[in-house]
């Protein structure tokens, strides 16, 4: 799987939500980078032996660092379930009225860049850098959609692309009897 995706059934009056969120992005460059400190210490292991131990150590530091590494806030790595009614939203324990909620949003777990409408996005600015970069390319498969009510923010589902997002945004929305504009 490459992409986040969500499932919806039926049980009884309520909806639930199954959200799968995409797999964490690998950081090449730094994975790429400990395979050739890792051939540097190999190949000075016999006259450096003790100097070579440590650069491999930090060899497959930086490759499990790379390729396992997930970026994302927790929220963003793991699957949710959430259930909506007509008139309610339950996750993780909690329960949010549909008359309490203030608004639906996606909202990035990354850049936090926050998504309403489809099509309005506020752009931030992007580094060449290779940090930089890779978090942006992060940031991609972070976005998340919480419910707001109380003033607070609450993480319904993370780890999604924004097709997954804005597809989830609008069925929950159509559950509660949400109106929703595209423009």
């Amino acid at each position: 799987m490459n992409a986040s995706e969500y499932h919806k059934r039926q049980e009884g009056p309520a909806t639930i939500f199954e959200v799968t969120p995409a797999p964490p992005k690998k950081f090449m460059f730094i994975v790429i980078m400990g395979g050739v400190l890792g051939l540097i210490a190999l190949a000075s292991f016999t006259s450096m032996p003790i100097f070579s131990l440590i650069m491999m150590g930090f060899a497959g530091w930086a490759i499990w660092f790379g390729w396992v590494r997930d970026l994302r806030p927790a929220a963003h790595r793991n699957r949710s379930t959430f259930k909506v009614t007509g008139e309610t939203i339950e996750s993780n324990g909690q329960s949010f009225r549909k008359d309490d909620i203030h608004r639906l949003i996606i909202k990035n777990g990354i850049t936090n860049d926050v998504k309403g409408i489809p099509g309005v996005l506020i752009p931030v600015s992007t580094s060449t850098a290779i940090g930089a970069a890779h978090r942006m390319q992060v940031a991609l498969t972070a976005n998340g959609l919480e419910v707001e009510a109380g003033g607070r923010g609450h993480v319904l589902a993370g780890g999604m692309d924004e097709t997954t997002a804005f597809g989830l945004l609008s069925d929950v929305s159509r559950v509660l009897g949400f109106r929703t504009t595209a423009t």
